[in-house]
């Protein structure tokens, strides 16, 4: 009787420790490039809260010839649509307004951009370590 050997099929540990590392490599590159990609697009977040409240402003000084000092007066939430934001009016006369969106929660991390800020004059600006026109546009 003639006893044969048979290869079993399958994968090695080495194959399996080499797939294992190319995974691991690969999610190291992707998880903080999606982190970004996500902290810039909760940035719309600020904008579209911040340029909603200069348009009450503006509504508001039309018809009462000044301009409001918080955003209960205006009928406005205090925080943006997704909650991404506080918005304030910590400047405000009656002639003049500057309206600030803080960074709430994970947003917070958004180093880049920080807090937004837009005024009567419609000059936009932040606190972060980028420039103001790229935070704006969300890039």
């Amino acid at each position: 009787m003639k006893t044969s050997m048979r290869r079993v099929a399958g994968f090695s540990l080495m194959e399996l420790m080499i797939v294992v590392a190319i995974i691991a490599i690969l999610l190291a590159i992707a998880i903080p490039s999606y982190r970004n990609y996500i902290l810039r697009a909760h940035r719309t977040d600020a904008t579209r809260g911040l340029q909603d409240i200069a348009s009450r402003e503006e509504n508001y000084y039309f018809n009462n010839n000044t301009y409001p000092r918080s955003t209960t007066s205006l009928g406005a939430t205090v925080t943006t649509t997704n909650g991404y934001y506080t918005l304030n009016i910590p400047s405000s006369s009656a002639t003049n307004y500057t309206i600030t969106a803080t960074p709430q929660s994970t947003q917070a991390q958004d180093t880049a951009c920080g807090t937004f800020s837009l005024n009567h004059a419609g000059v936009q600006s932040i606190t972060g370590t980028s420039d103001a026109v790229t935070c704006w546009q969300g890039h």
